[in-house]
């Protein structure tokens, strides 16, 4: 199983920041899986290395295939963004998921300050899921964020904590 896979079976929303990631890896590298070879032979040996390798192959294939060479994400995402939006939508309107929506209301300002200052997304979930991304990239970059940033993304990192859980437990079939 690779790591994607692993991501995918344990935290949909981790999977979904780490696949952004590897897009920007890959991207980084101008879409050579002979440069990310070189790069994840230090972390990947044998069987691992190369299904990690065959993952990469199709991701830079379907990144070619769907001409998002130099931005945007692979479309076998958009199914993902779909049932996480359909599912924040059926916690807060159908099932009326009162933990989860006092998760949202708490975490909804703090969404909204930081989409002023960046690009407009459309879901809430992909807003959430934006920001996150923004606090990974600062942070793989060694840049500090401030105390309050912080504060906030914690906020919105127990959102998706709780949405990631519900996720899991809807494929499960438990809701």
């Amino acid at each position: 199983m690779t790591t994607a896979e692993e991501k995918r079976h344990q935290h949909i929303v981790e999977y979904i920041l780490y696949l952004w990631q590897m897009e920007d890896l890959v991207r980084a590298v101008n879409l050579d899986l002979a440069a990310l070879r070189a790069h994840l032979s230090s972390a990947y040996q044998g069987d691992r290395l190369e299904a990690e390798l065959a993952w990469f192959g199709e991701l830079i294939q379907a990144l070619k295939r769907e001409n998002k060479s130099a931005k945007g994400h692979v479309s076998s995402l958009d199914e993902v963004m779909i049932e996480l939006t359909y599912l924040h939508r059926t916690l807060l309107d159908v099932l009326k998921d009162e933990e989860y929506k006092a998760a949202v209301e708490q975490a909804k300002p703090h969404i909204e300050a930081m989409a002023e200052r960046g690009e407009p997304t459309g879901t809430e979930v992909e807003s959430m899921l934006v920001a996150l991304y923004g606090w990974l990239v600062l942070r793989m970059g060694g840049k500090t964020v401030s105390k309050e940033t912080e504060e906030s993304l914690g906020v919105i990192r127990d959102w998706a904590n709780l949405l990631g859980g519900r996720y899991l437990r809807m494929r499960a079939g438990e809701l």
